[in-house]
């Protein structure tokens, strides 16, 4: 670096520490990174940086983007304009270096893929509508195939719809409208006419295992082809099994792409018969925009990172925050890499994934990731995840669904985070122990693998894990989870891993949640339906207590306190019989009771099916408490120092009004409604829910408050354009508006505004509600 460019970049601040101001291009961002001393800080100017963010054992910086700049860190580069018409409107060049994603300016290309799908027709998240079947799996237990598909081979298939939508524990078959999907199915593989050898099939075809395998045989007509079955055991295999293709044979509409690695021929369909030439089309280069290892008290804001992840590894005190990630991370089928994402991104040819791989004390704080074709670990000892949105994550999974969408570490805290749609089995992961999961908003979760949960916490990983004021709905698998894998697992000292608490979690539209393990504190759960029975008040189960070594030889939750749950609870979620068998009789001598007895000690539980749409004010429109003078209130019981069955449990108290907890997970009285998920700029997450029908007279106003505000004001009418003010909230108290008793069959309309400390008002989005008859 020359002493004039120091001289440009370098501003002196006071107690020796300095500022460094770049502009984007050129070199000067690298040579910054390199030359900067702890106490210093550099300001990015806007503008689009192709230059990654890279610290070897640096401490105690910081890396802005100027105020009100744009600055956007970008994994990719700009393709030459070499482009040569192929055949069927597709164009190809050869280039000189590799590239594993594509885009159209800072808009996805897809990889060519069949059947279709997208992110704008929905498919991509519906397995029914954007994969196909194969025609069986394999049953462990009989050791028996359930077709002619065998370990290298599938047979194509749709998806049928069974008999009954009773329990099929990981089945793909579960939708709020089972008919409508199973009529939306794709065309055969054989009339697709076409020849897949050498493509890239993506198999579900372990329950919650994906493998990406190269076809090694097929036939254009053909039902059936042959793929390498390297690393897959028959113990992995089971019944449930889905796939996609991508490959340059599937090449045949606008916006997707493919490229030859050997060759290095990338083929391309441009939109609307476009000539890519005039096109500004970028290809990926690199996996991070923001790669550190070895570093201590780093903050990273402001930036937009597009097409370039994180990696973090071996660090304490860094925080990325106010930052956005477009594209962080996707896997290199392109270019014949099928490895399973993991962690630690091994080997520099690797499939990588964004990641906080050990160190402790990270912070990750009120940033968008978005469209991750990879999972997200977070997982430094103590890592802080708080007021991020993660959307799209993984729709084209390459991993062993134990991985989860996004991951917790040990001691970590992810709390008040929005997820929706993501494809892995698992949703919010709880990889270690001792995690904090509180106040997250979780929906259209576990797409695309079988068996899951929106929120899961494993086997060895209950202990001191706490998941709490929680809303999960929508989603194709469970609830929420606390997980055990394995028959005869035990503790080093003979007992059963748990020691969890999970309580005031509200889930809707979902399996039935299960709870595994031993020692829990399961308390003050709403669980209002579970879309495996049409009607709630038919429902036979909606939350599983599991015990009586009904699954993997273990007594669970034989020391468990299970209160003041609304559900329908069990002790299992399959064989819901009358009577026990006498087939069910053990050779230890266990003899397994109805499912209507719970293990270990519960208590003050209302079990009756579809409580929630009797006794809630009006749970369609997000209002969850209890209706006054409903068996819910006051009919609880809060829960003694003895009573806590684990001596690390993470609980305090049960707070409450009135002379005793209500049962469910909100509270009658209360003077604060909470809501959780991440807050955005503006106000959100309105109560009732925006469109909502059918609102009850008495309803109250309620909303997630905007972040960082200090002052929200509430405005109200019959039409859109003449609200009129009628609440100041100048504090975090309370976040409830009760109105006058209002028309009925009306439609009404409000808005929210916040202002921050500065004053400045940021008005909000207006919202609607129809109220019903008297």
């Amino acid at each position: 670096m020359n002493r004039l460019l120091v001289i440009l970049l370098i501003c002196a601040t006071s107690a020796g520490a300095k500022e460094w101001n770049v502009k984007s291009g050129g070199t000067e961002l690298e040579q910054a990174l390199k030359a900067a001393k702890p106490g210093d800080t550099i300001r990015l100017a806007g503008g689009r940086y192709e230059t990654s963010i890279e610290l070897r054992r640096k401490n105690d910086l910081r890396i802005v983007a100027i105020e009100g700049a744009e600055v956007i860190i970008d994994g990719s580069r700009a393709l030459p304009k070499n482009w040569v018409p192929w055949k069927e409107g597709i164009w190809k060049q050869e280039i000189g270096f590799d590239i594993w994603q594509l885009f159209n300016d800072d808009q996805l290309v897809y990889v060519a893929r069949w059947p279709d799908a997208t992110f704008e027709d929905g498919k991509i998240w519906r397995m029914m509508e954007g994969m196909r079947r194969t025609d069986g799996g394999y049953n462990e237990r009989k050791h028996e195939w359930l077709g002619k598909s065998r370990l290298g081979l599938a047979y194509d298939d749709r998806f049928h719809k069974p008999k009954d939508m009773g329990f099929r524990e990981g089945d793909t078959r579960y939708k709020i409208d089972p008919s409508i999907t199973f009529d939306k199915q794709t065309y055969s593989l054989a009339e697709t006419g076409k020849d897949f050898t050498g493509a890239i099939a993506v198999l579900n075809i372990g329950h919650w295992l994906t493998w990406a395998r190269p076809i090694t045989e097929h036939a254009a007509g053909s039902d059936h082809f042959s793929y390498d079955p390297s690393g897959i055991g028959m113990s992995d295999i089971h019944q449930f099994s889905a796939y996609h293709i991508l490959g340059l044979a599937a090449l045949d509409r606008p916006n997707e792409w493919w490229v030859d690695a050997k060759t290095k021929t990338v083929y391309y369909m441009p939109p609307n018969g476009m000539n890519p030439n005039r096109m500004a089309l970028r290809g990926r280069v690199n996996d991070f925009g923001l790669d550190m290892s070895g570093c201590k008290n780093i903050e990273v804001s402001g930036i937009r990172f597009h097409g370039a992840g994180f990696f973090v590894m071996d660090s304490s005190g860094v925080e990325v925050k106010d930052c956005a990630f477009d594209y962080p991370s996707t896997h290199k089928f392109v270019l014949g890499s099928t490895d399973w994402f993991v962690h630690f991104n091994p080997g520099n040819n690797a499939n990588k994934m964004s990641s906080f791989h050990k160190g402790k004390d990270n912070r990750f704080i009120n940033n968008r990731v978005r469209r991750s074709n990879a999972p997200l670990s977070f997982q430094s000892k103590g890592m802080r995840v708080e007021n991020c949105l993660f959307s799209d994550i993984e729709w084209e999974p390459n991993s062993n669904g134990a991985s989860g969408s996004v991951m917790i570490g040990d001691d970590g805290f992810f709390i008040r985070n929005t997820i929706t749609r993501a494809g892995n089995s698992e949703g919010v992961r709880g990889t270690g122990t001792g995690a904090t999961i509180a106040l997250n908003h979780l929906s259209d979760m576990s797409n695309l693998q079988h068996d899951g949960a929106a929120i899961n916490v494993g086997t060895r990983n209950h202990y001191k894990t706490l998941l709490s004021h929680n809303w999960a709905h929508d989603c194709n698998r469970q609830g929420v989870r606390f997980d055990y894998h394995g028959s005869g697992i035990y503790r080093p000292d003979g007992k059963i891993h748990g020691d969890g608490v999970y309580m005031n979690n509200v889930t809707w539209n979902t399996q039935p949640n299960e709870l595994k393990g031993d020692r829990h504190l399961v308390l003050n759960n709403s669980v209002l339906n579970v879309n495996q029975y049409s009607d709630p008040f038919k429902e036979e189960v909606s939350m599983s207590i599991q015990g009586f070594k009904i699954l993997h030889e273990i007594n669970g939750n034989m020391n468990s306190l299970t209160r003041n749950n609304l559900g329908t609870l069990r002790s299992r979620s399959f064989h819901l019989d009358k009577k026990p068998k006498k087939w069910w009789k053990r050779s230890d001598g266990c003899m397994m009771p109805v499912a209507t007895v719970l293990p270990g000690k519960a208590d003050h539980n209302l079990r009756e099916p579809g409580a929630s749409w009797r006794y809630l004010r009006d749970p369609t429109n997000f209002d969850f408490r209890p209706k006054a003078g409903s068996p819910l209130v006051d009919a609880g019981a809060p829960v003694t120092i003895s009573e806590i069955p684990s001596p690390v449990s993470k609980f305090k108290e049960l707070e409450f009004e009135g002379a005793a907890p209500d049962i469910g997970a909100y509270e009658f009285g209360a003077k604060r409604y909470w809501i959780p998920g991440r807050k955005e700029a503006i106000s959100s997450t309105p109560v009732p829910k925006d469109g909502g029908t059918h609102v009850p007279l008495d309803a109250d106003l309620m909303f997630l408050e905007a972040y960082e505000s200090e002052q929200h004001r509430v405005y109200v009418g019959t039409s859109p354009n003449a609200l009129k003010l009628v609440r100041s909230l100048r504090d975090a108290s309370s976040n409830i508006v009760d109105l006058p008793d209002l028309q009925p069959s009306t439609t009404y309309y409000w808005r929210v505004d916040a202002a921050d400390d500065k004053g400045a008002v940021r008005q909000g989005h207006v919202w609607s509600f129809t109220t019903g008859k008297k």
